[in-house]
């Protein structure tokens, strides 16, 4: 997506109210959120580019709308990877069992006005 898009994109997403299903969760970006806007958006720690293209991703169900997700699988430059989000999931937790429940807490990602 381009930088537009992707701002677009969380000013939806990462808006969503804490503690409901559909809290966005992150890794490499950091923004500020003020009402239904989010502002002040770095990936991997840069300003985002409004004209630089981004790929990213998201589990299936969030990219067909779920949950109130801006759909996104109809986007020209989607591809669907064939991954099942549960499986990945288990695959993760088999890998690095015991889980450190710890070294997944928010730090401060997403400020909130």
């Amino acid at each position: 997506m381009t930088g537009k898009e992707v701002q677009d994109y969380l000013n939806v997403v990462g808006t969503m109210t804490k503690d409901s299903g559909a809290y966005a969760q992150f890794a490499g970006i950091s923004m500020t959120v003020d009402g239904n806007k989010v502002t002040n958006i770095k990936i991997g720690g840069k300003p985002l580019d409004p004209k630089a293209t981004y790929r990213f991703t998201v589990p299936s169900f969030n990219a067909a709308g779920g949950d109130g997700y801006p759909k996104i699988s109809d986007h020209p430059a989607f591809v669907n990877t064939g991954y099942v989000d549960a499986e990945v999931l288990k695959e993760f937790i088999e890998k690095n069992s015991p889980i450190d429940v710890s070294k997944f807490e928010p730090k401060g990602e997403i400020a909130e006005k």
